[in-house]
């Protein structure tokens, strides 16, 4: 019996090891809460702090160009596969945005949920991102069906 637990222990032991991209901060493309352009991303532990600059339009419904910034916070959960060079992992959080352009400034909040390949010989990460989300200013909008993505280079 006790052989029986720790064999089950150690097969359990890498899958609950957390995904690690290979470096210490990306940078890349990728879309956030309405804001596509350069995306950034910085590891801290469990926890990530991922950033978007570029234009701000929420799924074309604002004629004018923005400049827009997003921030999000995400918790980095365990890998659940792994096939050679290639990790998938997950992670969860929130964010907010802010555009300014010639109108009312655009202001938004929405969670993440992410599906991350983590590929290790070349540091990069591909990410998909469901993003329900609310626009608070200029008025306010529910989307529950909104999709990001990202993709990043690592050092």
């Amino acid at each position: 019996m006790r052989t029986m637990l720790l064999t089950a222990v150690a097969l359990l032991l890498p899958s609950i090891a957390r995904a690690e991209v290979p470096g210490n901060f990306g940078i890349g493309i990728g879309g956030g809460l309405g804001v596509s352009g350069i995306s950034m991303k910085a590891p801290f532990g469990p926890v990530a702090i991922q950033g978007v600059i570029g234009t701000y339009g929420w799924n074309d419904r604002y004629d004018d160009d923005r400049l827009g910034v997003s921030i999000d916070a995400l918790w980095e959960q365990p890998s659940f596969a792994s096939g050679g060079p290639v990790n998938l992992a997950w992670n969860i959080g929130f964010g907010g945005a802010v555009g300014v352009g010639r109108n009312d400034p655009l202001v938004g909040i929405s969670g993440v949920a992410g599906l991350e390949f983590i590929v290790q010989p070349a540091p990069i990460d591909i990410v998909l991102e469901y993003r329900p989300g609310i626009i608070l200013s200029p008025g306010t909008d529910v989307e529950l069906v909104n999709f990001s993505g990202h993709i990043r280079y690592y050092f």
